[in-house]
């Protein structure tokens, strides 16, 4: 199975199929699929062909980044979790590599569940949750997986490394771990009488573990599960992301399927508590207010930046790419950084200028002005001169019997920013007072669009489906400032690796079969 599975990747960039494959039915399907570019993004990472959700890891070793994500190759759906992989030297060219981590042994047989990367004794060492279904029941361990290059995993002789959960708990999943001083430290999220719980467990050497202690619990409206936790310290403050099921919406808060958001406090290591810091709605912040956000992962670079990458979907929505056998993608990477008041700001890394290839435009337009975007991947720089009137950016699609449109709006009125795509529940929007400006930074990649606005207090991730060429229009009472730029393809294959593994492992099927 494995071999199919490389093989898949390995072919799907190419132009001919093997004829000594040919036979392969379901081969042939997944290849018939991955031609097809109806939405694909050109910057954004996708899965080569099969289901992309959450990212799993986010590490610098070796001088590269790597990025692993939850994956599926079989088809444009969820199904038994493999990692997905990505190698990048700047943050920007992404590498597609084989697949790390494919459920197969006793303990992961239905599922390599997410969890994080890290750097140890020269090892690029991987933490993720096995899933197993029995008897109606999830069984879930958390194990480790090992590389000398980066590139081949070989799983921990004596995985699981937590063999259960250390009392009556469900959803026993996703190891963040992280080293302070000589000790190790996983966080992992589970469910307890149907409320989100935080466990910490403490190690020597990231082999044996302890369980330390209940680090949070939800207290009733922070939803009956939480995953995918991330801890860090940044700009001298602890931050804890948390991503929350079945948060009940508040006006205009938590509209989403489930949420993903953070606390701000302080962490006391000699205790293993978080200090004054009680997890509710009034405290939980949205880190993204769009449509599609889910599953932040965060990593540190050698310069100091935190830097976020998250999945630009979310659950129980419908992916129209997914007939294409392919769905979803993750978001753009991001750099975060606190504000003296203990808000979390998310703007564009600064590497992504490189994505630029040419100036399509650059002028000021009327309420009532419109202009064609010309290509389906490119960045819009929006300014305003003022705040004082209302200020509305319309992208529009479709046929003169249906137009589509995803609307940006700034009202002076009520101090706040939105985003309309449209349908049932398609609004959303957060609280937006600019001082001096309006200033929109805003990307869209094909069948995604992400909007920061000002220096990132606001964001909104948001897919889009559209069937025709975007039309940029302008609305409200103001003038303004549009900078448009077309951008590159930064997502593909590394040719060498390719022919060297095809060679390799096109020779084992064959001699197998």
């Amino acid at each position: 199975m494995e071999v199919l599975i490389l093989l898949v990747w390995l072919t799907m960039a190419s132009t001919e199929l093997p004829n000594d494959l040919s036979h392969l039915e379901e081969f042939v399907d997944q290849k018939r699929f991955g031609i097809r570019k109806k939405y694909r993004p050109l910057y954004h990472i996708s899965s080569p062909v099969g289901w992309l959700n959450n990212p799993s890891g986010f590490v610098f070793f070796k001088q590269q980044y790597h990025i692993f994500y939850q994956y599926h190759p079989y088809k444009g759906a969820w199904g038994s979790l493999h990692w997905g992989h990505a190698i990048s030297e700047n943050l920007v060219d992404w590498v597609h590599y084989p697949p790390t981590l494919i459920p197969k042994d006793m303990y992961d047989k239905h599922g390599c569940l997410s969890g994080s990367a890290i750097v140890h004794n020269g090892y690029l060492t991987l933490f993720y949750t096995g899933n197993v279904l029995s008897n109606n029941r999830t069984h879930q361990t958390q194990n480790i997986a090992i590389s000398s290059d980066g590139i081949i995993f070989q799983k921990y002789l004596y995985n699981p490394v937590i063999r259960k959960a250390p009392f009556k708990i469900t959803g026993f999943r996703n190891p963040k771990v992280w080293k302070f001083r000589n000790t190790w430290y996983m966080i992992l999220g589970t469910v307890y009488e149907q409320r989100g719980v935080l466990v910490l467990y403490t190690s020597p050497d990231i082999f044996n573990w302890k369980f330390n202690t209940t680090l949070l619990r939800s207290y009733g409206d922070m939803g009956y599960m939480w995953e995918n936790p991330d801890f860090f310290e940044v700009d001298g403050q602890y931050v804890l992301i948390l991503s929350a099921q079945g948060i009940q919406p508040d006006v205009h808060r938590f509209k989403n399927f489930y949420q993903t958001g953070y606390v701000v406090g302080s962490f006391n290591y000699g205790t293993s508590q978080f200090e004054d810091v009680e997890i509710s709605t009034a405290t939980f912040n949205e880190l993204d207010y769009g449509h599609d956000f889910y599953g932040a992962q965060t990593m540190q670079t050698l310069d100091g930046r935190r830097l976020l990458i998250a999945w630009l979907g979310m659950w129980e929505n419908d992916f129209e790419e997914s007939k294409a056998g392919w769905a979803s993608m993750l978001t753009i990477v991001r750099e975060v950084r606190m504000t003296f008041n203990g808000r979390l700001l998310m703007r564009p890394i600064s590497e992504l200028a490189e994505l630029r290839t040419e100036v399509l435009e650059s002028a000021w337009y009327t309420p009532g002005e419109a202009f064609q975007a010309g290509t389906k991947s490119f960045e819009l720089l929006v300014n305003s001169t003022s705040v004082s009137h209302d200020a509305v950016l319309i992208l529009e699609w479709g046929s003169s019997v249906r137009v589509q449109r995803y609307i940006i709006r700034y009202s002076s009125e009520f101090g706040s920013v939105s985003v309309d795509r449209g349908g049932t529940n398609g609004i959303r929007r957060a609280d937006w007072a600019p001082v001096h400006q309006i200033f929109w930074h805003i990307f869209v990649d094909s069948s995604s669009i992400e909007v920061f606005c000002g220096d990132g207090e606001v964001v909104f991730s948001s897919r889009i489906y559209p069937k025709r060429s975007i039309r940029i229009r302008i609305a409200g009472e103001m003038e303004l400032h549009i900078t448009q730029y077309k951008l590159r393809r930064s997502v593909g294959y590394d040719e060498k690796l390719r022919e060297y593994l095809r060679s390799n492992y096109l020779a084992k099927y064959n001699n197998d079969n």
